[in-house]
């Protein structure tokens, strides 16, 4: 676990060390102020701000740690001071601004960095001052020679917990005497911006003890996956994450499983980023996956790849049938390729359609409606065809979650697709249940 729990922030320190959460040139109204629905004028990419208030834009989702360092750059100019900040939404609203800036008559870049005092699940820019402005940058910022470990980085127990223990690696080496904030479940390592965070659900597992307990592994082995939002999101305490600590429970120290999944993904997506196409938010994501070799690989998509543009009355699926057949023969050709011994497809789930309709009766515009029954049904035809060409293995996970009479309370209640905590706990148990029967 100690290894699997370094590869993850090592991973995540090479792929976001100094990252762009957001860059705004105003092409779009996209800023308000404060407690307000009125948005501030932009002409020719230039926001103009005529009064003292705080004008704040739509902010960036996503836990984020005790001690994350972010940085904000603001490119603007004037004749009035100017202060810069960010809303940190945790257990409550913090504010977090900078000193007051004087404006230069020409535009200039202007800087303000800080850590957030709290875990939080999002932060919000800020711009209060009279002037022009024509350009924001925020960075989530930590240096990538720094990697603070939590170890066990995840468990699901009933019981008192296992210990939490926090290890400070630098360039690989455990740094001795390391001085760092540790509170309960969650450390940061404040001159690198170094944070770590175990996730502890306290749960009866009697079902995933039940699913696991007869697996058996004979040999250690590193399980690759690649996915869309369903098993990006929540990454840390996810579906994967469950999989891999029950595993673990049952064959100390055999499994290690490396999630690779990138939140909006289809198969077109992750097709192009093996082909060396880095572009898009999560466009450096791959670029150590093959730094290991594979014995298992898990590919879960569907939601993405199936979703229907209003344009064409629903009728089509944005990666029909066929392109997706030939898209999965060359995936799993790279995967075959790379000696991947074990290929299991799993199929897309299910979705709560009637909420997916009833959202998209809301809207005006062209727009995509997901979770299609018809469509996500096609998608996983194609799938099970494909398992049976190549003698690869199909987890069906559409039709044991279409059945529940309670299917909804898996479903993230204002769209229908993504998981909730049950969701995920659901497709672990499900992977799990498989892998004891398919050994």
């Amino acid at each position: 676990m100690r290894k699997l729990t370094l590869f993850l922030l090592c991973l995540f320190s090479l792929l976001f060390a100094d990252e762009t959460l957001l860059t705004d040139t105003f092409n779009k109204t996209r800023w308000r102020a404060a407690n307000t629905s009125e948005y501030a004028k932009i002409e020719n990419q230039v926001m103009k701000l005529e009064d003292e208030r705080r004008y704040l834009r739509s902010g960036i989702i996503k836990d984020f740690s005790r001690g994350s360092k972010f940085r904000l750059v603001v490119e603007g100019r004037g004749t009035e001071k100017l202060k810069i900040g960010f809303f940190s939404y945790g257990e409550k609203i913090t504010q977090l601004f900078s000193q007051e800036l004087q404006l230069s008559k020409d535009f200039a870049a202007y800087e303000y960095v800080c850590e957030i005092p709290e875990r939080a699940r999002q932060v919000t820019p800020i711009i209060q001052g009279s002037g022009e402005y024509r350009k924001v940058i925020l960075s989530h910022v930590f240096d990538p020679d720094y990697q603070l470990v939590a170890t066990p980085p995840y468990q699901m127990t009933a019981e008192t917990p296992t210990p939490i223990t926090f290890t400070l690696y630098h360039q690989g080496k455990i740094v001795e005497n390391a001085t760092f904030v540790e509170l309960g479940q969650e450390a940061f390592h404040r001159e690198s911006g170094a944070t770590a965070y175990a996730w502890i659900d306290k749960a009866e597992t009697a079902k995933f003890d039940a699913a696991a307990k007869d697996i058996r592994l004979a040999k250690a082995v590193n399980i690759l996956y690649l996915g869309d939002s369903l098993t990006h999101f929540d990454i840390g305490h996810n579906h994967v994450d469950k999989v891999g600590f029950f595993l673990n429970k049952y064959n100390p120290g055999k499994a290690e499983v490396f999630n690779y999944a990138c939140g909006g993904d289809d198969i077109q997506r992750i097709v192009n980023r093996l082909d060396g196409n880095t572009s898009g938010r999560w466009g450096k994501r791959y670029q150590d996956l093959w730094s290991r070799s594979y014995d298992w690989a898990f590919v879960f998509l569907g939601h993405n790849d199936t979703k229907a543009s209003s344009a064409k009355n629903y009728a089509e699926a944005v990666v029909p049938p066929e392109r997706q057949r030939t898209l999965y023969e060359d995936l799993l050709s790279k995967l075959k390729a790379k000696g991947i011994q074990r290929i299991i497809l799993m199929s897309a789930s299910s979705s709560n359609f009637a909420l997916c309709q009833a959202n998209s009766a809301k809207l005006t515009k062209v727009h995509n409606r997901f979770g299609e029954p018809k469509h996500l049904e096609a998608f996983n035809s194609v799938l099970k065809e494909l398992a049976q060409k190549h003698h690869l293995e199909y987890l069906d996970v559409y039709e044991a979650m279409k059945a529940l009479s309670n299917k909804a309370e898996l479903l993230n209640p204002n769209d229908g697709v993504h998981l909730t905590t049950a969701g995920h706990d659901f497709i672990a148990i499900e992977t799990l249940k498989y892998l004891s029967i398919k050994q």
